[in-house]
């Protein structure tokens, strides 16, 4: 069996939940090879059935084996895609299921393959009830914990890139970087700004 079909054959299989209980449909499937490095990258799309078509839910599956990549992620015509990793995160508690087999194996052997999409799509199944109820809070609730992740992420840089800057005596940059989240630092950070902004000050003198 050829890539294409095991591909086709597996995501048709894991997804099949989607058509049968909740009434999507399969709106656009593709294999495409971009180069050598790239290698194959192939999607499927199952969009909510013509009853449903305006809040526009789309549910998409993609791989790409030897970029080391597979996603499942949800969407809505208003608020763009979701991982599926980002509506686990605010709907279970469970750690997230891992992968299970390597990408490069799975494209070879269409039982890994298979298992790694119904990996996936076992956590849409789990977690999905507000997704496939069309519940518009879902997509603020996903907007907000994003919104989150970014703001920790931004904080982790600025603490990073200010401790490089405490070490080098950099003491504005010091003060640039933490003072304005001097509300929400901890202990150790605010006696970093603290001091660096006593230095920038003498250094003024």
């Amino acid at each position: 069996m050829t890539f294409d079909e095991s591909f086709c054959a597996c995501e048709e299989e894991a997804l099949r939940f989607l058509v049968d209980e909740h009434g999507f449909v399969r709106a656009h499937r593709a294999i495409e090879r971009r180069g050598d490095a790239d290698g194959v990258h192939a999607v499927a799309v199952y969009r909510a059935s013509a009853i449903d078509a305006e809040s526009g839910r789309e549910v998409a599956l993609s791989i790409a084996p030897l970029r080391l990549e597979l996603h499942l992620e949800i969407g809505c015509r208003l608020v763009g895609t979701f991982a599926i990793e980002e509506l686990h995160a605010i709907e279970s508690r469970e750690a997230f299921p891992q992968r299970m087999h390597g990408l490069y194996d799975a494209m070879l052997e269409p039982e890994l393959l298979l298992a790694e999409f119904t990996r996936l799509a076992g956590v849409l199944r789990g977690c999905g009830r507000r997704f496939f109820n069309d519940e518009p809070q879902l997509w603020d609730d996903l907007i907000a914990a994003r919104g989150r992740d970014i703001d920790a992420d931004q904080m982790r840089d600025a603490l990073a890139q200010a401790k490089a800057a405490f070490y080098a005596r950099d003491w504005l940059g010091v003060v640039a970087l933490l003072a304005p989240l001097e509300r929400r630092l901890g202990r150790r950070a605010s006696a970093r700004l603290a001091y660096a902004r006593r230095k920038a000050l003498a250094a003024r003198d």
